[in-house]
């Protein structure tokens, strides 16, 4: 195989590899939890805080209420007893009573509302939890495609590492010096292979001296854009 040839070959290789790197790193920081995965949980921690919020609110009224309920009850039946003579203590006592009831009726309310504000906690939970149940799903089907893919990538890494390593003795080292400086220079593309009569990176027509070159030796640099230019 040529000089010219080998060079393109490496080219080939460190192209891939260029290629399969940036994925690579594509895939490694797209592993792990993702922020839809996040946001699925948070959305579920507030619906329980919301629902332990309001269950608490129903008991602390629920216990309110019982006591309201228990001191009217002792209340009236001192009140009809007939235990209690004095009229002003009586009509304290009437005041009292409706005083109790009306404060128990107002706590009812707020016990109504209590109970519909758990409700719709509870269903708010359901919903969010069926969402992040199904976001979980996706995320692991999700991560096992991304490793089996990693697995894939890191095993064809080593098969072009070792392909180089193979193919490097083959080359002069002023020759790998010149691809590794252009190579730098050009984006990580160093030799171009003839296309149509034309460098096949910046299109430049190949000039008869060249195509001579490129006859004579197998390998010439583009009078255009300076890459190595071959022709396989």
């Amino acid at each position: 195989m040529t000089t010219g040839a080998n060079l393109y070959r490496l080219q080939c290789l460190d192209s891939e590899g260029d290629e399969k790197q940036h994925r690579l790193a594509e895939v490694e920081a797209t592993l792990g939890e993702s922020e839809a995965l996040r946001q699925a949980r948070r959305a579920l921690e507030r619906t329980q805080s919301l629902i332990r919020k309001w269950m608490l609110r129903q008991r602390d009224l629920e216990l309110e209420i019982q006591g309201l309920s228990d001191k009217i009850s002792r209340s009236e039946r001192r009140l009809y007893s007939g235990e209690v003579k004095n009229p002003k203590e009586l009509t304290d006592l009437q005041a009292e009573v409706a005083a109790l009831r009306r404060r128990r009726k107002n706590l009812e309310d707020d016990l109504l509302e209590a109970m519909i504000e758990r409700e719709e906690a509870e269903a708010t939970h359901g919903r969010a939890q069926e969402h992040l149940d199904e976001t979980q799903t996706q995320w692991s089907a999700q991560q096992a495609d991304l490793l089996a893919e990693r697995e894939r990538l890191q095993e064809r890494l080593a098969e072009i590492e070792q392909a180089r390593a193979k193919l490097l003795p083959s080359i002069e080292a002023d020759d790998l010096a010149t691809y590794q400086a252009l190579r730098r220079r050009k984006g990580g593309l160093a030799v171009a292979q003839v296309r149509d009569g034309a460098c096949g990176v910046c299109g430049v027509a190949v000039s008869p001296s060249l195509e001579w070159q490129l006859r004579q030796e197998g390998l010439g640099y583009c009078s255009n854009c300076e890459r190595i230019i071959v022709r396989i």
